[in-house]
């Protein structure tokens, strides 16, 4: 059995290291298509990508959509694409989705929704989650904050279980 000395092992660790930058996934080709101003690659790749589920392609898929880069804006597809995210447990996809109720800006107005999306997005620890959490629940009665937390607990048990939300929201 041979030793390895220092300088081979500093090597053998250099080249695992070069290897492990070079081997790139397919999303990590997908946000550097969007990082240098590929909007038509990123589209192309993040579509692929999320068709197969991958939240965060969906996620980045609805920001494109959002911003109309790479695609024609389309609030109705950024919608979908983001509620998929969020289902599928892509924590800023959650905390985006609460937002969006919350302000009502490009779903309708829904408080408890908003609510609800802050709660699952806050597991996670995020701060901001956290706060978005926490002014949802400045809209809402001591007694109606308490139903609505009721309401977030049931959601989070059943996604915890199945992953999925389908009858919270």
């Amino acid at each position: 059995m041979t030793r390895m000395n220092g300088y081979n092992l500093v090597s053998a660790i250099w080249m695992l290291l070069i290897a492990a930058q070079v081997q790139a996934g397919p999303i990590e080709d997908a946000v550097a298509s969007k990082s240098r101003g590929d909007f038509a690659a990123a589209l192309s790749q993040f579509k692929s990508l999320a068709n197969t589920g991958n939240p965060r392609a969906q996620f980045e898929l609805s920001l494109l959509y959002l911003t109309g880069k790479g695609v024609k804006s389309d609030t109705r597809q950024a919608m979908r694409w983001l509620k998929q995210s969020a289902v599928r447990g892509y924590q800023p996809a959650q905390s985006n989705l609460g937002v969006a109720f919350g302000r009502g800006r490009y779903l309708p107005q829904d408080e408890v929704k908003a609510y609800i999306w802050a709660s699952i997005a806050a597991t996670s620890g995020d701060a901001v989650a956290v706060t978005n959490r926490d002014v949802a629940g400045r809209n809402f009665s001591p007694k109606e904050l308490e139903q609505v937390k009721l309401l977030a607990q049931e959601c989070l048990r059943r996604f915890s279980e199945v992953q999925t939300l389908p009858q919270c929201l």
